[in-house]
């Protein structure tokens, strides 16, 4: 097995080329942009509202809509390439080992989200509430710190997905949109399953939010987080090491 320093970077750049060659990151990239637009639709109106733009925008589009359909198409589309193509197992009859290739998808794939969610917090959080003073400022970080958190377990959960099943973005998006969508906000008592409970109580570490949106402590929130992510990687190394037996997803 080759060393990690040699495989690494050079299964990052593929993937980051997979990714970026796709014509969906170009509509992730304008759904991205909706935050911001709707943060100068606030300061055309001159109001600055830390509470009400996090409530309205911050919340319900960045990290219900923005986040979770950028990571289920970057996370499922990490190995999408592969999986359609079905040339999966060429990549795998590399003397790589599996765990570096699961470690460089997933951090390219992380990559993608980071730079596309966070970028779009930072500057609609410009925009609008930064001017508000350190309120604003200490909201924006809460969202950005959302955003990574959220990014690393989506993606994490995503691509493993991925790797059992060829219906990964279907099921990544009613995930999405039923569990953490609808579930997670009726039923207070599902919130340890919930990525989104997880960047929320997250986010509750630099700005107190209203008690009903966050359900999870800091500590709580973090600790659940990190080990979804072992055990996503994990899994998704076990996952790779049987395709040599199997040579195919469900």
């Amino acid at each position: 097995m080759t060393g990690p320093l040699v495989a690494f970077p050079e299964i990052v750049r593929l993937t980051l080329r997979q990714q970026l060659g796709r014509r969906r990151t170009l509509l992730l990239v304008l759904l991205a942009a909706l935050p911001p637009l709707l943060a100068l639709v606030y300061r055309a109106f001159g109001e600055v509202d830390v509470s009400g733009f996090t409530d309205s925008v911050f919340e319900p589009v960045s990290l219900t809509i923005v986040l979770p359909l950028a990571t289920v198409l970057f996370g499922t589309g990490a190995f999408g390439a592969e999986n359609d193509e079905g040339t999966i197992l060429y990549l795998l009859a590399k003397p790589i080992s599996r765990w570096v290739i699961v470690a460089a998808k997933a951090f390219a794939a992380v990559a993608l989200s980071l730079v596309l969610t966070v970028a779009s917090v930072l500057v609609a959080g410009a925009i609008e509430v930064v001017p508000a003073g350190s309120d604003g400022v200490s909201a924006t970080e809460a969202y950005v710190g959302a955003m990574v958190v959220g990014s690393l377990c989506y993606v994490t959960l995503f691509l493993t997905l991925s790797l059992f099943t060829r219906r990964a973005l279907v099921l990544g998006i009613g995930y999405s949109l039923v569990w953490e969508g609808a579930l997670s906000s009726l039923l207070p008592g599902i919130a340890n399953l919930s990525v989104r409970q997880y960047a929320l109580g997250a986010a509750d570490s630099f700005y107190q939010l209203h008690t009903e949106a966050a359900r999870l402590s800091p500590t709580t929130a973090l600790t659940l987080s990190a080990i979804l992510i072992v055990v996503a990687l994990a899994l998704a190394t076990w996952r790779l090491m049987r395709f040599e037996l199997s040579g195919s997803t469900d």
